[in-house]
């Protein structure tokens, strides 16, 4: 590009490398595979696989353990991983998030994170998972401002045990809200205004949900704290249909587009009504000086069908479909 521009693909993916142990470093819980998530020794290499030379940038969660991080980049040799937070003590299990730069495309120039104070109990099923935030902070070209790019995966709640109050949605919200509200003080501590950035991450917060008497409120509740820091849904600004992320069941949920094998087709007719919902989200803020302009393209959804393991309900290689969009960022 001859007007300083420089080009950068980004997604999220939660992987479903979920394979929870008994306690740290000890055996995995027995039958994990049948009530977590299937194949996750092979699933784990596979998604490194999927996304080698796809994305200059690319935020995962659900990666809890070291041995399946390693295995996802060994896939990308040379690849730049970002780990997210740890909480210690017993039982604790980490953050799951785990952001790759490829090294021939970026350069990673400040990382930090942020465990969540505020979270579940005792009968949420992430309750013991260390909920939080990473900065990876990366260079695209020496003329250019740096990106900001905040991953995080908030709690889901419900399903560990089935006590009283265990699936009450309200209590998850706030739980839900209280860390967004974490989220923002912290990119407020670490962002630099000459500095775009992004917000990605499994949010658990439906952009429609229809079990509650107004669907659009707790998006709503979102979308306004993410708001006053300048941060826009991308796929709200730019995408096409529904944009559901997960909660399929069926191979036809995800029909493949004539692009590419691995991307799933949009539908402008298709509305929330169709099977899923939309949890995962890419937010994009400009500089806060005004001295660089990012645009981005429609935003994709990716299943990467057709690996040869059990993956998620619909035949994707996780439950949960990835996000992407290139970025454009030029001088202003």
């Amino acid at each position: 590009m001859d007007d300083g521009a420089a080009t950068l693909r980004v997604a999220f993916w939660n992987t479903w490398l979920l394979r929870p142990r008994l306690w740290k470093d000890g055996p995995v819980i027995p039958g994990g595979a049948r009530v977590f998530a299937p194949d996750v020794p092979a699933r784990a290499p596979l998604v490194g696989q999927a996304l080698r030379g796809r994305f200059d940038v690319i935020a995962l969660s659900e990666v809890f353990e070291a041995s399946e991080q390693r295995a996802v980049a060994a896939s990308w040799p040379g690849v730049h991983a970002v780990a997210g937070p740890q909480r210690r003590g017993i039982g604790r299990a980490g953050s799951g998030l785990l952001t790759l730069v490829d090294p021939d495309r970026a350069a990673v120039t400040h990382t930090a994170h942020h465990a969540y104070r505020a979270r579940g109990d005792w009968r949420d099923s992430d309750s013991m998972a260390t909920k939080g935030v990473v900065l990876t902070r990366i260079r695209v070209a020496d003329h250019l401002p740096e990106i900001d790019v905040f991953a995080t995966h908030l709690i889901a709640g419900g399903d560990l045990v089935p006590a009283p109050g265990a699936d009450h949605t309200h209590r998850h919200h706030g739980a839900r809200m209280r860390q967004v509200d974490e989220l923002v003080a912290f990119i407020e501590e670490e962002r630099r205004p000459a500095n775009p950035m992004l917000v990605v991450g499994d949010l658990n917060v439906a952009a429609h949900d229809p079990d509650t008497a107004d669907p659009q409120h707790r998006y709503e509740d979102l979308a306004i704290r993410l708001g006053r820091i300048g941060l826009v849904d991308l796929w709200s600004a730019h995408g096409v249909g529904h944009g559901h992320t997960c909660t399929f069941t069926e191979p036809h949920h995800l029909p493949v587009d004539d692009d590419h094998p691995d991307l799933v087709a949009d539908h402008p007719h298709h509305d929330h009504t169709h099977p899923g919902e939309r949890i995962d989200y890419l937010w994009l803020a400009q500089a806060a000086d005004g001295t660089s302009v990012v645009e981005a393209d429609r935003p994709r959804r990716w299943a990467f069908p057709g690996r040869g393991v059990v993956g998620g309900p619909a035949g994707s290689l996780s439950d949960h479909l990835a996000l992407s969009t290139t970025l454009t960022i030029r001088p202003a």
